[in-house]
């Protein structure tokens, strides 16, 4: 698959990786205006070290990805590192971001758990956003349909037993609106008056848990409208995926509830 370019002389842009770049910027942006709330130093967001969990985002979302259509690649080794046409994988990305801000609280001497809480909203926001890079590829999209919203996907992007329909479900889109109302509802439970009174309780790792939950939520949702990825047998593996994660972001969610409750019964 080629992404969409404009080759201006001897440079050339790639539509997909600017989307990506720009869901990246603003969920960086959001970060740095937050970042005060979490006590996390603004010096951070200028930290060439910030690279770190962006590279391994990156590596970690093509290995996924490769992974999830190995079918493909291996008998196409030579585009494994064409990251520019498109294919990330957002469960490798999240490995890799956050192993990455792991990395940055133990140099650069930061809670590790304020960090993620700070970044959860940028998550689901870069998240949503980033979608549109899958509509711009057209990759990613759902099973044909006759609504009004269907998509036109050009015939060398249809799956093989799909050459005779032209629109599909935007799959891509109802992932973004879900995560998008999930990144409103995160940012209001956690406007400033309600992360100092986090702090302030100990109650650190509660947005991060929700985020869990939220993004699990969306993306299951989404996958009954997937043709594209990899399955064991009948189900699928981003279903297997997003279950797991909702059950970890669910019992990290209660484990915070639990140790505040223990606080409080000792005060």
């Amino acid at each position: 698959m080629i992404s969409p370019q404009v080759s201006i002389g001897l440079l050339t842009f790639h539509f997909y990786g600017a989307i990506i770049a720009l869901s990246i910027f603003l969920g960086w942006l959001l970060a740095r205006k937050r970042a005060g709330l979490y006590k996390i130093p603004q010096r951070l967001f200028d930290d060439p070290i910030l690279t770190v969990p962006l590279l391994l985002a990156i590596f970690g979302a093509r290995i996924y990805h490769v992974v999830d259509y190995w079918s493909y690649y291996k008998n196409n080794l030579d585009q494994i590192f064409v990251v520019w046409n498109g294919g990330l994988g957002i469960f490798g990305a999240l490995i890799g971001i956050f192993l990455g801000f792991w990395i940055i609280a133990k140099v650069r001497k930061v809670n590790f758990i304020s960090i993620l809480d700070l970044i959860a909203p940028s998550l689901l926001l870069g998240q949503a956003f980033g979608r549109i890079a899958n509509f711009v590829n057209q990759e990613g999209f759902g099973p044909p349909t006759n609504l009004p919203w269907g998509v036109y996907i050009n015939h060398e992007n249809r799956p093989s037993e799909y050459l005779n329909f032209s629109h599909f479900h935007p799959t891509f889109f109802y992932e973004a609106i879900i995560d998008f109302l999930f990144f409103i509802v995160l940012l209001y439970l956690f406007k400033p008056s309600t992360v100092n009174r986090q702090l302030s309780t100990v109650r650190q790792g509660q947005a991060f848990a929700l985020y869990l939950i939220f993004y699990s939520i969306g993306r299951f949702i989404a996958e009954f409208w997937r043709i594209d990825t990899a399955t064991i047998g009948t189900i699928k593996v981003a279903h297997l995926l997003s279950a797991f994660t909702f059950i970890f972001g669910l019992l990290l969610f209660l484990v915070i509830i639990k140790r505040q409750s223990h606080r409080l019964d000792n005060n």
